[in-house]
């Protein structure tokens, strides 16, 4: 393996001259939904600063579709991590075998670092380690500037770009896109319906404490259908099955999508509507990468590090002194501050985001 020496600065090492980037990088990024979807813009800095370079990705299944049909990732390497310790050796072989020159380590944990420093390459660029966890700086030779705890994310992940002197956009591109095979799947479920005419409803999300109410979900969509003439199309996978239909049942002015599509199937979803709505969640993310306008609700966390990309307008924060508490589950207050984000503050958001349009 590589040894682990630090240098700091970008000028230690030769090609960094805006456009001068080795032939092949690898960005390690095995992540959550949201963090996968939010990196992706660096592909687009790093293209179309060196068109030439092939851009490798790691990652790992749960996350893999959101990247299958990226037109600026050229290979994908997967870790399928229910394999244990045996795969993990094999996939670092994998890694090695590739005589990467530059590795980015987008994820910041333990796991990340042991597979960029598995590669041997050279430059092993990291999160500075004041925004690292588990060791991970140990593991890289370079590291970007620290920055505050709790700044955005998504603008984070573009500090390795600044870092490399890659071409700067004004606007960030995620090129998210899907099969032919997903696009006519979705159109069928959809039934033809106009963009115009629908709005996403994201139900789930990993915690608990972040879900809104189905009352609030069904009133919504009411009036929505009411005053406007638009169907919502309700979102999520399994876990959010009982919860969907306890909303449909008290309305007809929805599609239920929920459980029927897959992450990439998310993908022309999003394209296929006009609005998304929901709280904390991957396919938050997901949606504004497909450039949809979304009203996102905020109680258990905070919106300073993950605020939907270019719908910054369109957050609504609970005022409740507990809140921001990051907890998975509300500890006996029933989400007091989720029932704070009420349907006329929703709509009345929806307003402004129409003359805003």
């Amino acid at each position: 393996m590589a040894s682990i020496s630090k240098h700091n600065s970008p000028d230690n090492f030769p090609g960094n001259s805006l456009g001068n980037l080795p032939d092949k990088i690898l960005i390690v990024c095995f992540g959550a939904i949201g963090d996968v979807t939010r990196a992706l813009p660096i592909l687009d800095r790093i293209k179309k600063t060196s068109p030439k370079t092939k851009i490798h990705w790691a990652i790992e299944p749960r996350s893999r579709s959101i990247i299958e049909n990226h037109p600026d990732i050229d290979v994908i390497h997967e870790f399928y991590r229910p394999g244990g310790l045996l795969v993990f050796i094999r996939f670092l072989r994998e890694l090695r075998r590739q005589k990467f020159e530059l590795v980015l380590d987008l994820q910041r944990h333990f796991k990340s670092g042991v597979a960029t420093l598995s590669t041997g390459a050279k430059r092993r660029i990291a999160f500075n380690k004041k925004n690292s966890r588990e060791f991970n700086w140990l593991f890289s030779n370079e590291n970007i500037a620290p920055l505050e705890h709790f700044s955005s994310k998504v603008y984070h992940y573009q500090e390795f770009g600044n870092y490399l002197k890659l071409e700067k956009r004004q606007k960030l591109n995620f090129n998210l896109e899907s099969s032919k095979t997903s696009v006519d799947k979705v159109s069928e479920l959809l039934k033809g319906e106009t963009k115009q005419k629908l709005v996403a409803l994201i139900l789930g999300s990993t915690w608990p404490s972040r879900f809104w109410f189905v009352e609030n979900y069904v009133e919504l969509i009411n009036k929505l259908d009411q005053k406007h003439g638009i169907k919502s199309v309700l979102i999520g996978g399994k876990s959010e099955q009982d919860f969907a239909s306890k909303i449909q049942s008290q309305t007809d002015a929805s599609i239920n999508l929920v459980n029927k599509t897959s992450l990439e199937d998310l993908i022309p979803v999003f394209k296929s509507v006009s609005l998304a709505l929901g709280s904390d969640s991957g396919p938050m993310h997901i949606a504004t990468a497909c450039e949809v306008p979304v009203i996102s609700l905020w109680g258990a966390t905070s919106p300073k590090r993950s605020a939907p990309y270019g719908s910054e307008d369109y957050i609504m924060q609970s005022k409740i002194g507990c809140s921001p508490c990051y907890k998975s589950k509300c500890p006996g207050l029933n989400r007091l501050c989720m029932r704070e984000h009420t349907v006329e503050k929703v709509l009345s958001l929806y307003e402004k985001m129409l003359s805003n349009l």
